[in-house]
């Protein structure tokens, strides 16, 4: 056997290494059928652990209340339509904050109602425009209001 034979065994393999290429590979395989298995793409959340919540607050002390359903990760539906344009806007500074904090989002659907949402939740579809930077049309933002400071009535703000 020469160099280059030796050269082309190597490259080859063996004659006596090759022994399984005359083997009938066949059958095999099993040919039951296995169903697929869904690929997990992104976050799996469980249908039945998405809770929502409708809260219609009449004080700024609820406030903390709906904090923690959205640090729960739940999404709230936010009615401000019998609270006062002074609390409705503190309690859509504060929630805003809140969502802010955890990545969430807080978006205007209706006339004094707010969707806030955990950072797990994303809102889409028609959205009710807001006027000019206000999110709360019936929140008053005159330069008035702002200039005093605020007075509280026995109130804490946790």
């Amino acid at each position: 056997m020469g160099l280059f034979d030796k050269i082309r065994s190597m490259v080859n393999g063996d004659d006596a290494n090759n022994a399984y290429e005359d083997e009938d590979m066949g059958a095999t395989y099993d040919d039951s059928a296995v169903p697929a298995r869904p690929v997990n793409r992104g976050m799996s959340i469980n249908a039945a652990s998405i809770e929502l919540k409708v809260v219609r607050p009449d004080t700024f002390i609820n406030s903390r209340q709906i904090a923690d359903h959205l640090l729960n990760n739940r999404t709230v539906v936010l009615n401000l339509e019998a609270t006062n344009k002074e609390t409705a806007r503190r309690i859509l500074d504060f929630l805003s904050g809140v969502a802010y904090s955890i990545g969430g989002q807080l978006k205007r659907v209706a006339n004094n109602t707010f969707v806030i949402t955990p950072n797990n939740v994303d809102v889409s579809g028609d959205q009710m425009r807001t006027s000019s930077s206000s999110e709360a049309p019936a929140v008053s933002t005159d330069t008035q209001s702002v200039a005093q400071p605020a007075q509280f009535s026995g109130d804490t703000l946790y």
